[in-house]
């Protein structure tokens, strides 16, 4: 129970770093934190091997996006404001409340392990807040990504397949990949 409660924390707290960073190297570090939290709530419903598989392809996608973020620092416009923050703050701790009002609920319509539903739940909520309330194509995919990571929490606590991790793990990947590309993209439209 304290574990549980240790975790559900963590991943609130990961992704207050994610919203509430203005720097990108703090929402990465965020969504990797995320990433290893998810993967120890799936851990206790999956083998270790399938379960790693997840993480490290999640870390697979933070590094392909850090790269990008290094080859094109000029494209560095995530720096949010004070008031973008608050409101990003204040309709995560609504829908979290709401959330947590409301699990129970869901959990009687999905019958898996409240701890892997809350948490999945947190993070699909965080992640769609995300990508809704940015404009910048590095958060919405950041926003993707977390949404994925909640979106597998709950699906790998109602299904064991290796053919869907390997296509989580593509998913991850190209999403990852399309954040290198638009940076260079959105320079060439400028010039």
């Amino acid at each position: 129970m304290i574990f549980n409660n240790v975790l559900i924390t963590a991943t609130f707290a990961a992704l207050l770093l994610v919203f509430m960073s203005g720097d990108w190297r703090f929402k990465l570090a965020g969504l990797a934190i995320a990433d290893l939290l998810a993967f120890i709530a799936i851990l206790q419903v999956w083998p270790v091997a399938l379960a790693s598989v997840k993480l490290i392809a999640g870390w697979m996608g933070i590094i392909l996006i850090s790269a990008s973020r290094v080859i094109n620092p000029e494209n560095d416009r995530s720096q949010s404001k004070r008031s973008l923050a608050i409101f990003r703050l204040l309709i995560v701790i609504l829908v979290w409340i709401v959330i947590t009002v409301e699990v129970d609920a869901f959990n009687e319509w999905i019958p898996i392990s409240f701890t892997n539903l809350y948490i999945g739940l947190i993070i699909i909520a965080g992640g769609l807040i995300y990508a809704s309330v940015n404009q910048a194509m590095f958060d919405v995919i950041i926003g993707l990504l977390i949404l994925l990571t909640g979106f597998d929490v709950i699906y790998s606590s109602l299904e064991g397949s290796a053919l869907v991790t390997g296509i989580y793990a593509l998913i991850v990947t190209l999403l990852s990949l399309l954040n290198s590309y638009f940076p260079v993209e959105e320079r060439e439209i400028s010039q």
